[in-house]
């Protein structure tokens, strides 16, 4: 069985094509559904499904069942996928696309999983989606033992990265750093009156970073009163509904949306009712850290308002990570190394029922000539002896396939792999049409 990846990220596509590609649960639910459906044409080629998205990018991983097919064949599949979900030709989104096959689907899923993929060099939110991600699609049933054993090793490999380097020491994330950028636009923050639009993880990690800041003037706006209300109780700030959301942002000098709405919560229309067509006189900055994005962009052309989106946020970003980048190489070790055990994994299951096949055939072998020396020596042979036959018999047959085995396990070149498994089912006697995914295996 071949992995396979398809996906877009914050490196290879601007965040107005990652929005049309962002897909919230719900969302990534009715799309593995849709993919296990066998009469869809990537459902015939492909057994196994999960979907990570996030704010920097949408990515579908996949393990295939062709025998014949390298994983790569297989990947304009996958692309056809996200040509369907951004209502875009191919020839648009191809440039943007990127793919992984075999244990490189492994490498790159061990990279997100441990930060060194993300927008914020070892950011902590991405782990837990990752393994958010992979909960989802076995939840739905899409996700089997291939991609099980993937996600669980990209989860390990996440996890020794936090704890064994210092990839995540020095506290960042997209909310912090969106703050930091905040406070070096408006000239500090101390004095300024910030709103928050969006209580989400995103929205409550900003308004901490905020309060870090010695900010304290704080407006909570939320679709749902609730949340914003219990949020600004803990920080000791204000909260407004959803229809006094232009009042809010009268009332602000920067506005931080992070909702999770599929479409703009903050139109042009809505600010010009806040601040007049012409403006109040003013300066405001909106910090949109929202994919797909909170803030229209025409809104930038109303006086005295600046947006800056992830897009904008990422260049700022650059050359305030050195810290963490200096522990690259020891994450990248920890990756190869989980690398290497799943590879091992890979191997075993892969030969898994040719040696368990090995194992049934030998042992039939052994006590039928077992039985037929027992009944030479007659009835009188006493329990003592039988058993040291019986116990020689094992260890002699053990022994016999110790090499062969470890020889088999040893493979790692495919094509090396399918000529030892059919040569062995040859010599052997075994069934020739059983599975054989050694070849093929991620």
């Amino acid at each position: 069985m071949s992995l396979v990846c398809a996906g877009i990220n914050h490196h290879t596509a601007p965040v107005t094509l990652r929005e049309r590609l962002s897909l919230g649960p719900d969302g990534q639910r009715r799309l593995l559904r849709s993919l296990s459906e066998p009469r869809r044409g990537a459902g015939s080629a492909f057994a196994e499904f999960a979907i990570l998205s996030t704010c920097n990018r949408t990515e579908v991983y996949a393990a295939a069942i062709e025998r014949s097919a390298s994983a790569l064949d297989l990947s304009p599949d996958l692309a056809a996928l996200f040509s369907d979900l951004a209502e875009l030709p191919h020839e648009t989104l191809a440039p943007h696309l990127y793919h992984h096959a075999g244990s490189g689907v492994v490498r790159h899923l061990c990279r997100v999983a441990a930060g060194l993929d993300s927008m914020v060099l070892g950011e902590s939110e991405i782990l837990g989606q990752v393994t958010g991600a992979h909960e989802l699609a076995a939840d739905e049933g899409t996700s089997g033992p291939f991609l099980t054993a993937a996600f669980q090793t990209a989860a390990r490999a996440g996890r020794r990265a936090r704890a064994e380097t210092g990839i995540c020491r020095h506290p960042a994330s997209v909310s912090t750093e969106a703050v930091r950028v905040l406070a070096e636009l408006v000239g500090g923050l101390e004095r300024q009156s910030v709103l928050i639009v969006g209580t989400g993880k995103m929205g409550r990690l900003a308004g901490e970073a905020l309060r870090a800041h010695g900010i304290r003037q704080i407006t909570v706006v939320s679709r749902t009163s609730q949340h914003a209300e219990a949020l600004a109780g803990e920080w000791g700030a204000a909260a407004l509904a959803w229809h006094d959301l232009p009042l809010a942002i009268r009332a602000a000098d920067a506005v931080l949306c992070s909702t999770a709405a599929p479409h703009a919560v903050i139109t042009r229309e809505l600010v010009e009712r806040a601040i007049g067509p012409g403006g109040d006189g003013r300066r405001r900055v909106f910090i949109d850290i929202a994919v797909p994005r909170d803030v229209e962009p025409e809104v930038a052309g109303l006086p005295g308002v600046a947006i800056h989106d992830l897009d904008a946020l990422q260049q700022h970003l650059e050359g305030n990570l050195e810290l963490r980048r200096r522990e690259i190489p020891a994450v990248e070790r920890i990756v190869e190394e989980e690398l290497s055990h799943f590879e091992e994994w890979r191997r075993g299951a892969a030969l898994r029922p040719l040696l368990g096949e090995m194992r049934a055939h030998t042992e039939s072998i052994r006590r039928r000539e077992l039985d037929r020396m027992l009944r030479r020596l007659g009835g009188d042979a006493p329990p003592a002896l039988r058993a040291q036959f019986d116990a020689f018999s094992q260890s002699l047959v053990n022994k016999l396939l110790h090499e062969p085995t470890r020889r088999l396990r040893e493979v790692q070149d495919p094509d090396q792999a399918r000529t030892f498994t059919a040569v062995t089912r040859a010599l052997f006697g075994l069934e020739s049409d059983q599975p054989q995914t050694t070849g093929t295996a991620a």
